[in-house]
């Protein structure tokens, strides 16, 4: 996106520190496809001229993002928005931006002051209660054989877990790649872990291979994932 600097704004009198607010900005309109894969960035430089802050907060937010797996920044080219696989994980990941956004168009009509709302869900969620914890999610891959439906049939009755099977002769690679970038642990055949690994480890995921049923060590691993 050409000019993307011009889509910052920060307020010197919010609550929220500075780097809080452009971290969670841009993390905003990626998750809102304003920012695609592949957009530049700002530079440090130009990006606190019109801010008015100290570049060494944009390097610092840049920085994190980077760590976050959203930005890439390489030498001669700049910051730029990370590729599509990475950004699609992310959005998987936090589905949250659509539901914020129509809270806040409802909370418009209702002339409510949108600071105090947030800041009141803030103060809410310290005081009554920890934040929900997303249920782990496991995919099962191939998984028809009497082992492998075992453990299937094991995880849901022990724990919590979103439990899925996948049958990926029927996937294409781009959706298996996508399927697998969603999951937090991988359950698979040993004959399909090794196929698997390098998209496993471009996603930073584990990959845990089912053997036979009287290997109740696995379990407890699969339910101490969860």
């Amino acid at each position: 996106m050409e000019n993307s600097g011009a889509l910052f704004n920060v307020d010197t009198r919010s609550p929220l520190p500075i780097h809080v607010q452009i971290k969670e900005q841009i993390k905003w309109l990626i998750g809102k496809e304003l920012l695609k894969p592949g957009d530049p960035l700002p530079s440090t430089n130009q990006l606190a001229d019109q801010l008015s802050i100290n570049r060494n907060t944009i390097q610092s937010v840049y920085a994190q993002l980077k760590e976050d797996g959203l930005l890439l920044m390489q030498k001669g080219r700049g910051t730029r928005v990370a590729d599509e696989r990475q950004i699609e994980r992310f959005k998987m990941d936090h589905p949250h931006f659509a539901f914020t956004e129509k809270m806040i168009e409802e909370a418009r009509k209702e002339n409510l002051a949108l600071d105090d709302l947030l800041l009141s869900g803030f103060a809410y969620v310290q005081l009554f209660g920890e934040r929900q914890q997303r249920k782990p999610r496991y995919l099962f891959i191939e998984c028809k054989d009497s082992s492998c439906i075992f453990y299937l049939d094991e995880i849901k009755r022990l724990t919590s877990a979103d439990v899925q099977s996948l049958d990926i002769s029927s996937l294409s690679e781009e959706d298996a790649i996508r399927a697998i970038g969603a999951a937090d642990v991988i359950v698979t055949r040993s004959d399909l872990a090794e196929k698997l690994q390098k998209f496993a480890d471009e996603a930073g995921k584990t990959i845990i291979t089912v053997g036979s049923t009287r290997d109740v060590p696995l379990l407890l691993n699969l339910v101490r994932h969860s």
